[in-house]
């Protein structure tokens, strides 16, 4: 960072609306691939749950992902834009951590779904956090971003499903 720029407080940048349009894109993208891979992820993690509860669960939350990844497709579409391929490295790596972990030799199947509700909680607040930058990022450029309240919300709803499976099996 050079130092003209390490001395400016947040309130003093100031990014044009392509710059801005061009972050937005970057992260619609990113939450766009990161939830096709999530679908795969869902499907292998249901079939290591072992509680009834959590494998509805889990299913409930690949039907969103799909219901999801549906309204992401409106969204590029009602900006005039489509899904452009992008790395979605974090995602990947938390998954296949989950993945490792969930599968690891002497695991009691409690143990597993305790890992798998883990493992979904930190997928939902990731979730959460993108949704709230798109949101933040799409009203400073001019678009309604009342089109990602219903992901927004269904992440908060999913994140809040698998906190209370967890209390259930910690309390």
């Amino acid at each position: 960072m050079s130092n003209s720029l390490a001395s400016l407080q947040p309130k003093d940048v100031v990014m044009d609306d392509l710059l801005l349009k061009k972050i937005f894109l970057e992260h619609l993208n990113y939450i766009y691939y990161g939830k096709q891979h999530l679908i795969n992820f869902f499907v292998e993690i249901k079939s290591l749950a072992t509680l009834n509860v959590l494998k509805l669960a889990v299913q409930e939350v690949n039907d969103d992902t799909e219901n999801q990844l549906h309204q992401l497709e409106k969204i590029f579409n009602s900006i005039g834009d489509s899904p452009s391929k992008t790395n979605t490295l974090g995602i990947k790596a938390m998954t296949l951590e989950a993945y490792l972990a969930a599968i690891k030799a002497g695991k009691t199947p409690l143990e597993r779904d305790v890992f798998i509700l883990f493992y979904l909680q930190q997928i939902e607040g990731i979730e959460i956090t993108y949704f709230k930058v798109l949101k933040n990022l799409a009203k400073a450029i001019g678009y309604s971003n009342s089109f990602l309240d219903h992901p927004f919300n269904i992440a908060v709803e999913n994140n809040i499903m698998f906190e209370s499976i967890y209390k259930e099996y910690i309390s």
